[in-house]
């Protein structure tokens, strides 16, 4: 094969599509040299595309990615379609090492890296497990692609008959775990069994929280059950899917396992113990382990902690000992707990709210109204109208007009599904508008059946 005389004879504007169709179909050295040189003898080498796609040519289709390398040095602003070109070329080349080291440039160099040169890079550290590179960039993924994006990526690299190691696969789970594809996640753990990959105590950890956060804590509980091996943070995942799920005894009575095998908590444990009290109503029990936190394990309560034991108080109606634990903090209530133990109040008819309540939600800014609504419900039940009157105006002082729309997401076949309140963006919002629009109708018709 040689290079066509039209070709040689007329020096055309580049691209030019002729020689664009040479290059996808050649795969010979001697032949793309001779299209090295025309496209130096015409100018058309300048063309920073031409030029990538003359060195893509040499690296994957002649497997020459040495040659590919000096065109690859005579492009002046390599973007990332030629640095991705050149991490695929020593791929191919089975360099692992080089690929990974182009990347690494790639990113000194400040170019922003497309969705394939993560695909190559991936296939780089799994060919030579390589465990810095590999959660720097897993870890890439996760951060600028989001978890809908990750998962678009690992979809991406099985087509292109890239093997994921079980680091690729964990970060995958917990893609499906923060968006809630329970679909996918299945799928996985499926892949997982079929391809015989070694359930470490990471990979098990990540299906434990996928299956616990997607709401299947049934297969949860199984995974964890079936685990030879178990970290704080497998149980922290069984934990906080049990009592998230209304589970509450089951969760303590794991936590007393955990407890008898040596193992010490951390304060995520504590988290999910004192949320699983809360939910079966456990006050004494919630006292000692809050308790435990410091004495026994040296751990400082969080807000997050004492969040968790405001609601035990409230739910338990001590409405005096919840108020004195609140004064007891160290840090500024939230709006979080603030909202529970004035729904507690509520609840339990608790009438008289101190000022320090009031005073702290003064000087709380949260768009979210709620704890301020309640707190007028309450002073409007004993008819202390100036009251109400003054919590309504410190909500339109404080609560932004135009609050942040509540978001809802479902998924199906595979794909995840995001809606906003009165969100129109997608594309078949019409179609679903009115089988809501009917369902209510329908409804409507059946209350007044």
């Amino acid at each position: 094969m040689s290079i066509p005389r039209r070709l040689t004879a007329v020096k055309f504007k580049y691209p030019n599509p002729g020689m664009m169709s040479l290059l996808q179909s050649c795969n010979s050295t001697p032949i793309l040299k001779q299209m090295h040189s025309h496209l130096i003898t015409t100018g058309q080498i300048q063309d920073n595309f031409l030029a990538t796609k003359l060195a893509e040519s040499f690296a994957v289709a002649a497997r020459n990615v040495n040659y590919a390398g000096r065109i690859f040095d005579q492009i002046g602003s390599p973007d990332s379609y030629s640095w991705t070109t050149m991490i695929r070329g020593y791929c191919e080349a089975k360099n692992p090492e080089k690929a990974v080291h182009f990347y690494a440039q790639m990113r000194l160099k400040g170019v922003e890296e497309n969705r394939f040169t993560f695909l190559f890079v991936l296939k780089a550290c799994a060919m030579k497990p390589r465990l810095v590179e590999g959660k720097m960039v897993h870890g890439k993924v996760l951060k600028c692609g989001v978890p809908a994006k990750a998962l678009e990526l690992f979809k991406e690299m099985l087509l292109a008959g890239i093997s994921p190691d079980s680091m690729t696969i964990t970060s995958a789970l917990s893609s499906c775990a923060q968006i809630g594809a329970l679909d996918m996640g299945k799928w996985i753990h499926a892949y997982i069994n079929q391809h015989k990959i070694p359930t470490d105590v990471h990979l098990g950890t990540a299906l434990v929280d996928m299956y616990a956060k997607c709401g299947d804590i049934g297969t949860a509980v199984h995974v964890f059950c079936d685990m030879t091996s178990r970290n704080i943070c497998t149980w922290n995942a069984i934990l906080s899917g049990l009592s998230f799920h209304g589970h509450g005894f089951s969760a303590l009575e794991l936590f007393k396992e955990m407890d008898s095998v040596g193992l010490a908590p951390n304060d995520v444990t504590f988290v999910a113990v004192l949320s699983a009290c809360s939910h079966v109503g456990a006050i004494d029990d919630g006292r000692r382990q809050f308790n435990r936190m410091e004495r026994e394990f040296n751990i400082v309560p969080k807000i997050e902690h004492y969040g968790c034991m405001v609601d035990i108080l409230g739910r338990g109606g001590l409405m005096d000992e919840a108020k004195e634990l609140i004064k007891s903090m160290p840090m500024q209530p939230n709006i979080v707990i603030l909202g529970s133990f004035l729904n507690a109040c509520k609840i339990h008819g608790c009438l008289e709210i101190d000022s320090d309540v009031v005073s702290d939600l003064r000087n709380l800014v949260s768009e979210d109204g709620g704890a301020y609504v309640l707190l007028s419900n309450i002073f409007a039940a004993k008819s202390d109208w100036g009251s109400v009157g003054t919590v309504r105006k410190l909500i339109h002082e404080i609560v932004p007009d135009k609050k942040t729309p509540g978001c809802s997401s479902i998924e199906l076949n595979e794909v995840v599904h995001e809606f906003f309140v009165e969100d129109r963006s997608h594309p078949k919002w019409r179609e679903i508008n009115d089988v809501i629009m009917g369902l209510k109708s329908l409804s409507e018709t059946e209350d007044y059946a």
